[in-house]
């Protein structure tokens, strides 16, 4: 299937076909040298275009056993066309968009692709917020449900703008879990000192300010917002986006967010290592 997108023309020069996309995995997973999943031996016969048995226990596996993609009847090259569209958007992935541009057969399909590689991105290393940190919270509007997600929302203040970001749904956590969770001990908090917001877990510091005139959101987490809905990161895009799925949505905002520095062949690699290290 023809696609609309530039990025895959690089794709199609790195990975033509599939014995080099099923190399490709293959040395991203063993880059040592193949090794026993049960008994770690590395000696081994290739007994089929991905399946070895190892020399000392006899244990048949293929280069997905373990992984996010066991048992998965999609064709490597696809999952890796598919794991190229993630890193590559701008915004978050949609399912629907996924489904007509890598002919993945069916929606169903397309959003269960998706939702795995949202749980990799999930598994991804993420370090903790620290130094001064604003924390508070916003209503993200979602087309599926018809309501906003409340959402809390930590953003590191630097000296020249915003660092790193954290979100979780609010009504899976409390604030002080969601701190102690994405904010490193020793940090600065601060807040609009409302409600909840008044205190901070032992461990943490506490600063106090105010919203801006007419603003519904703290200085730099409402600059934050908007640069996440114009990079359409949150909000429109995500029709397929249930409340049971929101958490890993999030997920994918930040990883892109926190990495928007960084090249998409590095968010490519980085996600599959997760895929197949799980």
């Amino acid at each position: 299937m023809e696609t609309t997108k530039k990025y895959f023309e690089e794709f199609e020069r790195l990975f033509h076909n599939e014995q080099i996309c099923i190399d490709y995995l293959y040395n991203l997973r063993w880059k040592n040298g193949w090794r026993c999943p049960r008994c770690s031996h590395n000696e081994h016969w290739k007994v089929g275009d991905m399946k070895y048995k190892c020399k000392e226990c006899g244990y048949q596996s293929t280069i997905i056993s373990g992984t996010l993609l066991q048992r998965s009847h999609l064709s490597i090259s696809k999952w890796l066309r598919s794991t190229w569209y993630v890193a590559n958007e701008t915004g978050c992935a949609n399912a629907l968009e996924m489904q007509n541009m890598i002919d993945l057969g069916s929606y169903h399909t397309a959003l269960s692709v998706l939702n795995k590689l949202r749980t990799a991105i999930s598994r991804c290393e993420k370090p903790k917020l620290k130094g001064t940190v604003i924390v508070d919270d916003v209503f993200i509007k979602s087309d599926a449900d018809g309501f906003p997600f409340h959402t809390y929302i930590a953003v590191e203040d630097r000296e020249n703008g915003y660092g790193q970001i954290s979100m979780e749904l609010h009504s899976q956590t409390d604030y002080h879990s969601f701190i102690r969770r994405n904010i490193a001990s020793g940090s600065t908090i601060r807040t609009n000192g409302i409600n909840i917001y008044a205190r901070v877990p032992d461990g943490y510091y506490l600063t106090l300010i105010k919203r801006k005139s007419g603003s519904k959101m703290l200085p730099l987490i409402e600059d934050v917002v908007n640069e996440i809905l114009d990079c359409r990161l949150l909000g429109s895009r995500q029709s397929s986006c249930s409340h049971k799925k929101m958490n890993m949505y999030l997920e994918e905002c930040c990883f892109k967010f926190n990495r928007r520095n960084k090249k998409a062949e590095s968010l490519f690699e980085e996600i599959l290592l997760s895929v197949i290290n799980c």
